[in-house]
């Protein structure tokens, strides 16, 4: 009898624990946001879009996922909202751009935020930084770039629209002048097809890849420079930043710059977000890296996928701002003395 009883409790107990997962009570029926620092068409609100309709599956309770766009100072503006303003309960995570992580390191007046207290959730992948120049511009190596004021377009910011010009300047001898006040990677890439300006500098191989294909494969624009860790071997003879680097310390600079070219497309969420839920996400991210459907969309897109998990993210963080005082104020006094960062 004692056996029967069992046999017909069991599964409405089974039941009732499924029920009860915290993390699927708390999401269920609720929509998550996903806060992104620029306007479409960008690589960045791509991202948000993609991961909006493939992760919420692998979240407990399956939550809707919305993107809201929060374009400002080169994405600046979603991250101070994400560090001090964003709801702390898991219904909001962020994509900007990897430049604004630096901000605090370097002391802009704006860097009111620690990087490394945010909750890292991943990122689709690190990234190759590119100087490019529109085929008209009369303008094909680092060396004419020497002899020659060229004209990039910058969304502003610590974004490297505004940050790496200034920098090359310094270590390279460019001669980059910078042009803020575009919202977006989509208005740079206009204001280069008019003549406003003559290229980008710190677009990635594969946000180009991602939007501006045909100019690519079309020769409508030039590669100039590759920035990054290591060499991106589809850019072929493209010369790496620091190889062009007239002594140690300029090479050391440049390494700073290259290192968070790995932050890529960074997904994070506020500080104190609950643990549990916290892992909820970073699980869900990692999945859908791994999703058949995901990958099918980011093949069409033509973008690299090497994901790099939260845990992960949070230690390349960490390492950036542990370099050495000097290469970081040398680095600081450069953009203050090009008024990238206000005196």
């Amino acid at each position: 009898m004692l056996a029967r009883i069992l046999a017909l409790v069991a599964p409405l107990l089974l039941a009732n624990l499924s029920y009860a997962d915290p993390i699927a009570e708390f999401y269920a029926g609720k929509t998550i946001s996903i806060a992104v620092g620029m306007s479409p068409p960008d690589q960045h609100d791509n991202d948000a879009r993609l991961l909006s309709r493939h992760m919420g599956k692998y979240i407990p309770g399956s939550p809707a996922i919305v993107v809201q766009n929060m374009p400002g100072a080169g994405g600046l503006k979603v991250v101070q909202y994400t560090a001090t303003v964003a709801p702390r309960d898991g219904t909001t995570f962020a994509i900007s751009q990897r430049g604004t992580m630096m901000m605090p390191l370097l002391k802009y007046p704006e860097g009111n935020f620690d990087p490394r207290k945010f909750t890292w959730i991943g990122t689709r992948s690190g990234e190759t930084s590119i100087v490019v120049l529109w085929h008209k511009v009369p303008v094909n190596t680092i060396d004419d770039v020497r002899k020659r004021e060229t004209i990039v377009a910058s969304t502003g910011g610590g974004a490297d629209s505004n940050t790496l010009p200034f920098i090359y300047n310094e270590t390279l001898g460019t001669r980059f002048k910078a042009v803020t006040g575009y919202s977006s990677g989509g208005d740079m890439n206009l204001a280069m097809e008019r003549g406003e300006v003559d290229g980008r500098v710190g677009w990635s191989v594969g946000a180009m890849r991602g939007t501006k294909e045909d100019w690519y494969r079309g020769n409508l624009v030039k590669v100039i420079l590759q920035h990054g860790l290591r060499r991106n071997p589809e850019l072929g003879s493209v010369p790496l930043a620091q190889d062009l680097a007239k002594n140690e310390n300029d090479r050391k600079l440049l390494e700073l710059f290259a290192a968070r070219q790995e932050i890529g497309f960074p997904v994070f969420g506020p500080p104190g977000i609950p643990a549990d839920r916290a892992d909820a996400l970073r699980v869900a991210y990692d999945k859908t890296m791994k999703d058949a459907s995901y990958i099918a969309e980011v093949n069409k897109m033509n973008v690299e996928l090497a994901p790099i998990s939260g845990a992960e993210m949070q230690v390349l963080v960490e390492k950036i701002y542990d370099t050495p005082a000097p290469i970081v104020d040398r680095a600081r006094e450069i953009l203050m003395r090009s008024g990238a960062i206000p005196k």
